[in-house]
C-alpha cells in the first residue's frame, strides 16, 4: 500500500490601489536607500568604449590591400563614425558608473553596519546558483 502525501500552499494576492503601510515602512531604511552602485554602467561604458578604440585603431586597415580598393573609402568611413560614436557614447557611460561607484563606496564606509546586511550575491553552483552573504569583522 503506497501513501502519497502532498502539501499544498496557496496565497492571497490583495489588490489595492495605494500600497499597504507596512510596505512603504519596509523600503525605509535607517541610514537612508543606498545610491546606485553604477557597475551597470561601468560594464557598458567599458564595453562600448573597448569597441570603439578596436574600431577607430584599426580602421588604418581599410586602406590597406586587404580590402578591395573600391569600398577602401567605405570602410573608412564606417569604421571611423561607429568607432566614434561608440567611443562618444561609451567615456561619458564610464565617467558616470565612476563617479557613482565612488558614491557608494563612500555610503557604505558611512554605513558599515548597514551595508555588512545588504552585502547579498548569487553565485553559480553545480546544480544551479547558491544565495551568499559576505560579512567581515
Amino acid at each position: 500500500m503506497n501513501v502519497t502525501l502532498s502539501l499544498v500552499v496557496s496565497a492571497a494576492v490583495t489588490l489595492a490601489s495605494a500600497p499597504a503601510l507596512a510596505q512603504e515602512r519596509g523600503l525605509d531604511l535607517p541610514g537612508g536607500k543606498p545610491p546606485p552602485t553604477g557597475t551597470g554602467m561601468l560594464v557598458v561604458g567599458s564595453i562600448m568604449t573597448g569597441i570603439g578604440a578596436v574600431n577607430l585603431a584599426t580602421s588604418p586597415l581599410c586602406k590597406t590591400s586587404m580590402v578591395p580598393r573600391d569600398t577602401q573609402d567605405v570602410c573608412l568611413g564606417t569604421s571611423l563614425v561607429i568607432g566614434g560614436a561608440l567611443a562618444a557614447v561609451g567615456v561619458p557611460l564610464l565617467l558616470v558608473g565612476i563617479s557613482r561607484h565612488n558614491n557608494y563606496v563612500d555610503w557604505k564606509r558611512d554605513h558599515r553596519a548597514l551595508s555588512a546586511l545588504l552585502d547579498v550575491g548569487v553565485a553559480p553552483t553545480r546544480g544551479g546558483a547558491a544565495l551568499t552573504w559576505n560579512a567581515s569583522f
